[in-house]
């Protein structure tokens, strides 16, 4: 892990009396740092889970990590984008703060929501959002309420341990940065499927389980055809990626 975590970590801890952990709906398992949660733990801090993006995720499933989750600590699922959720998370932060004045951190990877997130809790644009990871440059505390701060600081936690197609998923590389991006859509429908079996048909209308036949039915109904009317699979991969990565599919 880099040196900069680390150092940026143990200051958002120091200063923090409860920890907000964003985690992206849809994989919250890749977007977890156990190593963090710990270090809160052990702290004797206070941490609260967010779900974030739960708009793009079956309620069935949203309730099944919700539920393992809280196992270890209290757990809230929202749209940031979509202000859902939002008072279900002032309503749990209230309930660990009390009226106690506190400053709250979030740990998060980069392109999991944190800026939409407190511009949510703020009723403002209190942090500048933008699709890209890294956008905020460096830390400002941002009043919420007449007793609470929260840090607003960029994505501390690196993707070094993570595969090329886990950088994919999470947006950490995009389809050009890609060695085989055709590969890596093959990968995304697989894991689509396997996390639910009905959201290709129900995103796209296309009732196929096998991988390359639904990227070759997605290029014959988007259009992308190569010369004799043949599928354009590398094309229709990018533009697979693309989507995913722009929160167009849900899963």
């Amino acid at each position: 892990m880099q040196k900069g975590f680390f150092v940026r970590l143990h200051r958002i801890l120091g200063q923090s009396s409860l920890l907000l952990e964003v985690l992206d709906a849809r994989f919250p398992e890749l977007t977890r740092n156990f190593g963090v949660e710990k270090k809160i733990i052990n702290s004797k801090k206070g941490l609260v889970f967010v779900l974030n993006k739960a708009d793009l995720v079956e309620k069935e499933t949203l309730l099944r990590e919700k539920k393992l989750l809280e196992k270890i600590s209290p757990c809230v699922f929202l749209s940031a984008t979509e202000r859902k959720g939002i008072i279900r998370l002032r309503e749990e932060i209230g309930k660990i703060i009390g009226n106690k004045e506190v400053v709250i951190g979030i740990i998060v990877y980069p392109n999991t929501g944190k800026s939409s997130i407190i511009n949510a809790l703020a009723k403002r644009n209190a942090a500048k959002v933008a699709p890209k990871a890294g956008f905020t440059r460096g830390e400002q505390f941002v009043r919420i309420s007449g007793k609470i701060m929260l840090i607003d600081s960029p994505g501390i936690i690196p993707y070094s341990q993570k595969n090329e197609f886990e950088l994919m998923l999470v947006g950490s590389k995009n389809a050009e940065q890609l060695h085989d991006s055709e590969t890596e859509a093959l990968r995304l429908i697989e894991w689509i499927l396997k996390k639910n079996p009905n959201a290709i048909k129900s995103n796209f209308g296309i009732e196929e389980t096998d991988s390359e036949k639904v990227l070759e039915e997605l290029a014959a109904k988007k259009g992308r055809l190569l010369k004799g009317g043949l599928p354009d699979t590398q094309t229709m991969a990018k533009l697979l990626i693309q989507d995913w990565q722009k929160a167009k599919i849900k899963v």
